[in-house]
């Protein structure tokens, strides 16, 4: 199993479309739209979306010292 960046694949896709003839525009506010959809066809070839390493942390959820016993 390997690894790609999922950025490098959102803009290989759209070279692509653009290369056949095609007009992709990113749209604002659905970045999430396709790193998600990214992600999901990389894991779809058996391959891991490659993250930065903040990326891994979960920060999104607030810490609660009572649910994690600190």
């Amino acid at each position: 199993m390997g690894d790609y960046d999922p950025y490098r694949l959102i803009d290989d896709v759209e070279s692509l479309l653009a290369s056949h003839g095609l007009t992709p525009s990113r749209l604002p506010g659905r970045g999430g739209d396709r790193l998600a959809g990214a992600g999901r066809l990389l894991r779809g070839f058996g391959l891991e979306p490659r993250m930065a390493p903040e990326a891994a942390f979960d920060l999104g959820v607030p810490f609660q010292g009572r649910i994690n016993q600190d």
